[in-house]
């Protein structure tokens, strides 16, 4: 069975064969929520990749004691894998990252689309942005990550474009495109790497930085925004023959990324 897991800031600090002294923010939800005790084990993660196991030594509401029978350190993958999710009606934005977080993205970016029904307005942008990076903790907990995705600020309409760079493989998924995201992903790989059969197009880099997987609003993007992002090289892609929507489209497309590099 696997162990709890809660995130710790301090979790960096453990040391292998010594006692960790955690405050509240771990032992208030451990003790109250989850009833842990003396004598149980459990792991803390600090969302930076440091991952400890412990057996808890004494616990109160307000701080737990750990003695710590191990340390590791996960080091962050290459390519990240990015989420560029535009708002949408309903918490399906919130579908989205959820899931995305639980199938392994590395970063996320809001997007209010031009053509986005939902939006952040500035007086409630702080407040939904905390809605957004509390999920991503929350389901990276769930996941049993010990790296916790990157919440970046959030943008609007075409100043997307200036979010990504030219050590980016960009894929905007589009219900017209030719191109599946499945051959565009085993374009990336092997002596294939890069080659456009269309042949109007940059070379991509057989080793990007990032994987960036573009999911667009209800009302679809705008060709304004499609023309910003294919002037830094994305390219418009299908998952399949059947439209998915905002909440399941990017977990769609992580999937087939996930297995394309052979992590799953």
């Amino acid at each position: 069975m696997s162990l709890p897991v809660f995130h710790c800031a301090t979790a960096a600090e453990a040391v292998s064969g010594q006692v960790l002294t955690v405050g509240e923010d771990v032992a208030g939800h451990a003790v109250r929520v989850r009833r842990i005790g003396p004598g149980e084990q459990i792991e803390i993660v600090d969302g930076q990749g440091t991952r400890a196991r412990g057996t808890v030594t004494a616990a109160s509401a307000t701080q737990m004691g750990l003695d710590i029978a191990e340390v590791t350190t996960e080091e962050a993958m290459r390519p990240r894998l990015v989420l560029v999710q535009a708002l949408a009606k309903g918490d399906r934005d919130l579908q989205a990252i959820e899931a995305a977080t639980e199938i392994g993205v590395d970063e996320v970016i809001p997007w209010a689309a031009e053509r986005s029904i939902a939006d952040w307005p500035a007086k409630k942008r702080e407040k939904m942005a905390a809605k957004w990076e509390h999920l991503l903790q929350a389901a990276s907990l769930q996941a049993r990550r010990s790296r916790f995705p990157r919440l970046h600020e959030l943008v609007r309409g075409t100043s997307l474009a200036r979010q990504l760079s030219d050590t980016d493989s960009i894929f905007v998924l589009h219900e017209t495109a030719q191109l599946r995201l499945s051959q565009a992903l085993r374009d990336l790989g092997g002596e294939t790497a890069g080659h456009d059969p269309t042949g109007d197009r940059p070379a991509y880099s057989a080793q990007p930085e990032r994987i960036v997987i573009v999911v667009g609003p209800e009302g679809g993007i705008s060709g304004g925004e499609l023309e910003a992002l294919d002037a830094v090289g994305a390219r418009t892609v299908r998952l399949g023959p059947t439209i998915l929507r905002s909440s399941s489209a990017g977990s769609a497309g992580l999937v087939m990324t996930q297995s394309s590099l052979g992590r799953w």
